[in-house]
């Protein structure tokens, strides 16, 4: 005959999920420190729409008298094999013959080729961070030295920290403003701005309202600055306010 069986005690599982609750509730805290900690950095562009009078007033990075007779910008993209060899072998001889003899004024614009380079916008925030210290030009050169080192990486937050360590900077005022929307939008103002003035490709050099077609050897771009200094009007659409 079959028989029902008799009621069992309460299950001996309960302290087992107790557990569970402390561990999952343990395991909510700590992914909340980590969000508020280490937040994440804003790595693409932010939507911005300027008018041309904004556009006109969209900043660079320049080094220089502001009185220089020719201005030169350079649209670049920190993670660019082109603007590397450029940062490299071109803009020290920029500052050294053009920029401290008073001929020139160099200004540097952001324009990260995001679908191309997926760190080149995290560079160019970064880029902005060391600025903010007044370590922009040590930063840059650092961080294009090391261009092969970080482009790869998934997530270069860290070693960018280092490089602004390297360059001078404070790298607990950097990481705080790495990680966070610092600059995102000067930085996608700066992308607006190359667009409208036709730029497509990096690095692209303007010289005093002269876009031109391709990069130029220092030789051929310190021509084209002793003619413009021989009386060319001075940069017109691309004049714009620089840091």
């Amino acid at each position: 005959m079959t028989r029902t069986p008799a009621p069992r005690g309460r299950s001996s599982l309960a302290p087992f999920y107790a557990i569970l609750g402390v561990v999952a509730l343990a395991g909510v805290g700590w992914l909340l420190w980590q969000s508020v900690g280490k937040a994440d950095p804003v790595t693409a562009p932010v939507p911005v729409v300027l008018d041309q009078a904004r556009l006109n007033r969209v900043q660079g990075i320049s080094v220089g008298r502001q009185d220089a007779p020719v201005v030169i910008y350079e649209f670049a993209d920190f993670q660019c094999p082109g603007c590397g060899q450029f940062a490299s072998m071109v803009a020290p001889l920029i500052k050294e013959r053009l920029v401290e003899t008073g001929k020139a004024r160099f200004v540097y614009y952001d324009f990260p080729l995001v679908q191309a380079h997926p760190n080149a916008f995290l560079a160019a925030r970064a880029g902005r961070c060391a600025n903010e210290q007044g370590r922009f030009w040590e930063f840059h050169d650092v961080v294009y030295g090391q261009q092969r080192n970080w482009s790869a990486e998934r997530d270069p937050t860290e070693l960018f920290v280092q490089y602004a360590r390297q360059a001078g900077a404070d790298p607990a005022r950097f990481e705080e403003c790495l990680r966070s929307d610092r600059f995102a939008r000067e930085v996608s103002e700066s992308m607006q701005l190359g667009q409208s003035l036709g730029v497509s490709g990096t690095p692209t050099l303007i010289v005093n309202g002269r876009r031109l077609g391709s990069t130029p050897s220092f030789g051929e771009l310190e021509r084209m600055v002793d003619e413009a200094a021989g009386g060319a009007a001075p940069a017109a659409s691309a004049d714009t306010a620089e840091q």
